[in-house]
């Protein structure tokens, strides 16, 4: 297996995605490669297994020993803040004042409803430094996921071209090099479409002061729309098998596996055949080594769960190729469990890595 610019992971609660990502980054940090771990994964379970504070959100952390082994290693971690990004945006494009409107303030905080199309555009500011070899990725769990996905889509529809004529059309300046003089045609969609009618609604329900600061959030990300339109770019890479190992986690529970197979139908041809699947909390290995007396309920269960285990691997090997198997650790420590799963990304290396090539 072969590392790539971008390492995704995907998945739902609870099947060790996280740790999973954590480890593969140590992974290829120890293989010499800087590398970024950002999660936007809301979950504590990342700042538990680095120790980071939750005051370091939306900042880049120096890792240099995340196992405690005394080594100097080029791992750095990011926890996803989409105020932080924001910020970023702002004075990436010179509009610092943009930071100053209230409903932004509101968008931008933690599940404001901006967290995924800003974690698309951090994710590229973050490519943009040049300076690291590998980002992983730990996405969102679930159908978040799919919302992260769409985000590209929704940059996309946001900076249509009619959003530019409505505002326009309200008498703001957006700054565009395509706007181009609005035509009868486009007048008359404009007032078809209601736009007087809801902001006189607002206007009535809320105040003048509300619907200026709408129409002056909207305005405000359109004046740092570069990097919004920049983030782009990336659907293409991500979609490149040469750029993107993509890995969906599941686990040995049944469900866990039914809601793994609906991310994949859902997740728009960025899953395929081709992406690994992680068959995490594997017993098999455990199960090997234990020996209950012949004809007990103990053997019956030990048959039981190395069956259902068998069926599940048969069954994912028809709708991946690459079918990666890690076992359940029984441990109460978090950083045990980064340290031994870290170990079994070993065995996964191509053979250029196995031989220390970078």
């Amino acid at each position: 297996m072969k590392a790539k610019k971008f390492e995704i992971f995907s998945g739902t609660g609870g099947v060790g995605k996280t740790t999973l990502a954590t480890s593969r980054a140590i992974d290829l940090a120890k293989q010499g490669k800087s590398t970024l771990l950002i999660t936007i994964d809301p979950a504590k379970r990342l700042r538990e297994l680095l120790n980071i504070s939750l005051d370091d959100s939306g900042k880049v952390i120096h890792i240099q020993d995340p196992l405690k082994e005394n080594s100097q290693l080029n791992l750095y971690v990011e926890l996803m803040d989409p105020t932080m990004t924001f910020k970023r945006i702002a004075e990436d494009s010179a509009h610092p004042e943009v930071l100053n409107n209230r409903i932004l303030k509101i968008l931008t905080k933690p599940y404001g409803g901006l967290n995924e199309i800003l974690a698309i555009v951090e994710l590229n500011l973050q490519l943009k430094t040049n300076k690291f070899d590998v980002i992983v990725l730990d996405t969102p769990p679930g159908s978040h996921f799919l919302d992260f996905l769409d985000s590209v889509d929704r940059i996309k529809l946001f900076f249509d071209q009619s959003f530019v004529e409505i505002f326009q059309y309200l008498g703001k300046k957006v700054e565009t090099s395509s706007a181009g003089n609005i035509g009868k045609k486009m007048m008359s969609f404009v007032i078809s479409s209601g736009i007087k009618k809801l902001l006189k609604y607002l206007n009535k329900v809320t105040g003048d002061k509300f619907v200026e600061d709408f129409i002056e959030a909207i305005i405000a990300i359109y004046q740092t729309k570069s990097s919004f339109l920049d983030a782009l770019k990336l659907q293409d890479e991500l979609k490149n098998p040469e750029q993107a190992n993509w890995y969906l986690v599941t686990s040995v529970e049944q469900n866990k596996l039914k809601e793994a197979m609906d991310i994949k139908e859902n997740a728009k041809g960025l899953i395929t055949q081709e992406s690994f699947i992680v068959l995490n909390k594997c017993l098999q290995a455990n199960l090997t080594n234990w020996h209950p007396e012949q004809g007990s309920q103990d053997a019956l269960l030990k048959d039981s769960l190395l069956k259902r285990e068998n069926e599940l691997k048969i069954n994912l090997k028809k709708h991946f190729n690459q079918v990666l198997e890690f076992p359940e650790i029984f441990d109460i420590s978090p950083l045990k469990h980064v340290e031994m799963l870290t170990q079994k990304w070993i065995q996964f290396r191509s053979p250029g890595e196995l031989n220390g090539k970078v």
